[in-house]
Order: structure tokens, then sequence, then C-alpha cells
């Protein structure tokens, strides 16, 4: 990247208090930027770092005052981490640029498979019949797609993912290192010999564009229909999405979250680390739900909600600290007992 600051805050949005020439070439941190890196400043504890940062450009928010700032260059934004984030997409897309595409020799596609344009296909990949993958596409060493797999435009396919039979995958979407998408759900029946019987999965996962799935997540496929994660949503590591489990747009699932088969989220839901939903809910949009919850009831639209069981947020606050008081009113309760003649 090569940029000057009066180039930078066209691009952000933002304006531009100080030198407008200056060169930026690269990204750090506020208290090791070098006076050709972009810093950010968005939680105020870090305040006398940036005051003492050599970055040569540094964002802050609208509302703060720059008199502070002696002899710095400022970049004023609505979101000091958003604009931030737009100079590392640029940085990431000219990475990406750099790498060859072709398709590497070792690599084994049908003949069956439909290549767009500018795809790039690693070491060692096997695409097999009837898949098709759409333009600017790009799949990394040891990737295995399945029978008659989609694949959007622009999308990153890190090393070591599988992708099953009839998955669907929009535009954009980055799926991490040993992601699983499409995988047999977890179903079994139990014979009047009280045998488990497994119950095949037929169906498909669809994933929507701009979705991004984290290393090592299982998104099962449907026993039939479809296992379906909808456009923008995000899901961190380690996370086990279930058979049927439909997840509404924008949603934001962070790491080791298990979502039980047949579940079903809203738009706009959020769910912490750790949590876990039985099968069958129906989770409404907008929803909040608190890392290590045990979600075993359906949500309205707009609750935020913590604990195991599950209650709105504030009471499962207020349960917590009590709970640490524990001993201290068991002896109390008793010596209350032993002072009424108890024992």
């Amino acid at each position: 990247m090569k940029i000057t600051a009066a180039e930078l805050a066209a691009i952000v949005s933002g304006k531009l208090f100080g030198d407008e020439d200056i060169v930026l070439t690269g990204v750090s941190g506020l208290s090791v930027a070098k006076e050709s890196e972009i810093s950010f400043l968005e939680n105020l504890k870090y305040l006398s770092e940036a005051l003492k940062s050599r970055a040569g450009i540094i964002f802050i928010a609208n509302d703060m005052d720059i008199s502070q700032f002696t002899n710095k260059n400022i970049i004023k934004v609505p979101n000091p981490k958003y604009a931030y984030s737009v100079v590392l997409s640029i940085i990431e897309k000219e990475r990406l640029n750099l790498e060859k595409r072709n398709i590497h020799f070792s690599a084994f596609i049908a003949n069956s498979v439909k290549i767009g344009v500018n795809v790039y296909i690693g070491q060692n990949v096997v695409i097999e019949t009837g898949t098709k993958i759409d333009d600017n596409a790009r799949i990394f060493p040891n990737v295995y797609i399945g029978n008659n797999v989609k694949i959007g435009r622009d999308c990153l396919i890190y090393p070591n993912v599988f992708i099953g039979d009839y998955t669907e995958i929009g535009n954009r979407v980055i799926i991490h290192p040993g992601a699983v998408i499409g995988g047999d759900g977890f179903g079994f029946t139990t014979t009047n010999e009280k045998k488990m019987q497994k119950v095949p999965q037929i169906g498909k996962v669809e994933v929507g564009d701009d979705v991004e799935v984290g290393a090592n997540t299982t998104v099962d496929r449907a026993t039939v229909d479809v296992t379906k994660i909808g456009n923008g949503t995000k899901v961190d590591n380690l996370v086990q999405i279930a058979h049927n489990v439909r997840i509404g747009e924008n949603c934001v699932v962070v790491a080791q979250v298990g979502i039980s088969g047949s579940t079903y989220l809203g738009n706009n839901v959020t769910i912490g680390g750790q949590a876990g939903l039985v099968g069958h809910l129906r989770i409404g949009n907008d929803v909040m739900i608190a890392a290590q919850s045990g979600v075993t009831r359906n949500i309205k639209d707009f609750e935020k909600v913590g604990g195991n069981p599950i209650a709105p947020i504030k009471q499962s606050i207020k349960i917590r600290a009590l709970m640490r008081k524990l001993p201290e009113i068991y002896r109390n309760l008793k010596m209350i007992k032993k002072n009424l003649g108890g024992r």
C-alpha cells in the first residue's frame, strides 16, 4: 500500500487535520507505529499511547478534541475502528492480488466442473462432478469440494476445508482452515432392541453472500431440506451448527457456540462464546445471548438474556452476583436456625 493522507481521508470519508501529502505505507498499533503507518484510537484508555504515538495518521472519533494532539496528523471519522478496517481491507486485497491465479497441476478436477475466470486452485485440491466455481474464487491447497457444489464470486476457501455434496455458497464468502461445510448431521433413532439406527442425512447447506465461517467450525447438512446461514452472518472458530438450523442475516456467532438441530435464528442475533442452544427453538430478531448461556426456550425479538438456564440479562447478572454470597447466606441461615432452637 502507498497512499497520501489526503487520499486516505477521501477513502474513509474523514476530515484531515495535518499534512495532506504525507505518504503512508502500512498500519500498526499506537505504541509501535512508525511515521509512515496508520493507527486508530477508539478506547480512551489508550489516549496516552495515542498522544505519544509516532504514527503518520491516527483515526479518531468526530467528537474528540484535536487540540491535545500536538504536531500529529489526525483524520476524524464517525467510527475509527471501521475506518481502520477499511485500510486493512485494502492491504489484504493487495496481498491476495499478488497471488498467482492459476490451477495447480496436482489438483484433481472432474471433467464436468465449470470454473470462472481469474480463479486460483491450489495444490492437491479435489473438485468432484457437477460443481461450479464462479469468477475470482481462491481455493487454497488440500480443499475437498464434493459433487454439484456451487461456489460464488470472490470467495476465499482456505486450506483443509471440506465442502460436501450439493452445498451452495454465495458471493464473497470466506471459509477458514479446517471448516466442514456439509458433513452429516447427527441423526439417529432407537430401534425396539434399543440399538441406534443412523438416519441418513440427504439434505444440503446454503451459505449466503458475505458470510464468514471460522476455523474448525462445522455446519451439518440437513436431514432433508436445508441448513442455512443468511447473508452477512459471521461465525467464529469452533462453532457447531447442527442439521436443519437456519440462521438469519447479519448475525454474530462467537467461538464454541453449539446450536442444536432445527433451531431458527432471526436477523441481527448475537450469541456469546460457549453458549448452547437446544433443538427446535425459535430465536427472534435483534436478540443478544450472553456467553456461556444455556438456551432452552424460545426468545422474542429484542430480548437480551444470559445464564443457565437463561433469564433477562439484568436478572442473570444479579443471580450470578448473589451466587458468590451463597456460603455466607448459608452460614447466616444456620445461625438463625440455631438461635431459634433448631438443629
